[in-house]
């Protein structure tokens, strides 16, 4: 037995070493990295869709108060101002919702309408959520016809811009 101690030897995270393991290898020689499951397109769905909904819903919200108060200065009844503001929204989550479809769609390799309808379906739960906590009047029979109500038109984007996106997505050799 020497002096020394004997130091295990380093172990190395496979992360942080040259090239990946996985993945087929690449004409330029190295490897290319295994194809994303397929469920992780719900939720980068949603935030696609997230990412559209919000300008959009912006300049939905002050073209829909422009005609608001053009109405008012006409005289026009309060409710069909409402509907109004509910329309105006509402189309700017579903082209928000096809936009995040599209995106799932077309970038993905294996992932259906589907995929796309519950990523839209998401942001609309994720959408109702945080709407219900801000503490807005409605009863449980109001905001649970909300969440139908956005559930049925995220979901319906998503599935329209799955389509398209499908439509889009560039053939695969094989």
């Amino acid at each position: 037995m020497s002096g020394e101690a004997r130091s295990p030897e380093k172990r190395r995270l496979p992360v942080l070493q040259g090239e990946p393991r996985v993945g087929a290898p690449s004409p330029g020689g190295g490897h290319e990295p295994a194809p994303r499951p397929t469920w992780h397109w719900v939720p980068l769905g949603a935030f696609a869709t997230f990412l559209a909904w919000l300008p959009l819903s912006m300049g939905a919200e002050s073209v829909v108060r422009g005609l608001v108060d053009s109405a008012d200065a006409g005289g026009a009844p309060i409710a069909a101002a409402g509907v109004r503001i509910v329309a105006g929204h509402a189309l700017a989550f579903f082209v928000g919702a096809v936009v995040g479809g599209v995106l799932v769609g077309k970038l993905s390799d294996s992932a259906t309408r589907k995929h796309a309808a519950l990523g839209g379906a998401l942001a609309s739960v994720l959408g109702w959520l945080i709407a219900a906590t801000q503490g807005t009047p409605g009863g449980a029979l109001t905001w649970g016809l909300l969440l139908l109500l956005m559930l049925a038109i995220g979901g319906g984007g998503g599935a329209l811009g799955g389509a398209l996106g499908l439509r889009l997505r560039a053939p695969r050799a094989t």
